[in-house]
């Protein structure tokens, strides 16, 4: 089951005493690409665009590029809700109702039920064992509605920081700087953060002083700036990590 699991560093023994995990949400919980596909469509299908893969391939170019904009500044909460449509029109040469459109979108979105296989059964077998808290670029209304459709809020009780709300993103450290006030300001060392995004969620737990475990995602050829104590291909592998039996 874990013959992908690769320890990127030696440890200092056989497993680390960590206090708290991290987790990232979209690609590392939640199955965000199934729900991304099947909210687009229902939203192209409104066009006159017609859906198809290409169509798909594009938004993700655009919404990819939106994102980088997004943690690095360049655009604000209030742009990345509207302009990933405008663009995706614009290059279609669609006349269509952007704001109603990206609304829709992000209505299907939150009401996504889609978590990446295994992550459940992950989270019900951690939880007893450590502190659990959620660190999210993503959007108020699309990511708690997400958290409570899939069952998976109660595993985070305390912890949910969400880029959105609290008006910086992740790699940036008033990101971490917040979560860990939540989080009682524990040593970063004792924190492993897990996540799929090389840039956002790997340097940035990095550069914070906290180990991470980074969830490669297939086609993504980014690597992390620095290297990550772990690299994944499964969420389950998680278990492995930390030296816990799955349920």
């Amino acid at each position: 089951m874990f013959a992908n699991l690769k320890f990127s560093r030696p440890l200092k023994s056989s497993f680390v005493n960590y206090t708290w995990l991290l987790f990232d949400a979209d690609n590392t919980l939640f199955d965000f690409s199934a729900a991304e596909a099947a909210s687009l469509r229902d939203c192209i299908e409104q066009t006159d665009i017609g859906w198809s893969e290409e169509v798909l391939g594009i938004y993700r170019e655009i919404n990819h590029e939106a994102w980088v904009a997004y943690e690095n500044g360049q655009l604000d909460k209030s742009q990345i809700r509207h302009i990933r449509f405008e663009r995706l029109l614009d290059r279609f040469r669609c006349a269509h109702d952007v704001i109603a459109l990206s609304d829709r979108y992000r209505m299907g979105l939150a009401a996504s039920r889609h978590l990446l296989d295994g992550a459940l059964e992950m989270l019900q077998t951690v939880a007893p064992h450590y502190k659990l808290g959620l660190i999210t670029n993503g959007l108020t209304e699309v990511q708690y509605p997400r958290l409570k459709a899939t069952g998976i809020e109660r595993f985070f009780p305390d912890v949910v920081v969400i880029s959105d709300e609290i008006g910086v993103a992740k790699p940036h450290q008033a990101f971490f700087d917040h979560a860990f006030g939540l989080m009682g300001r524990p040593d970063p060392e004792n924190v492993l953060v897990i996540g799929d995004n090389p840039v956002a969620d790997i340097g940035g737990a990095l550069n914070y002083g906290c180990h991470a475990c980074w969830l490669k995602t297939p086609g993504v050829m980014k690597k992390p700036p620095s290297k990550p104590q772990y690299e994944i291909n499964n969420i389950s592998e998680v278990l492995e990590i930390l030296g816990i039996q799955g349920q």
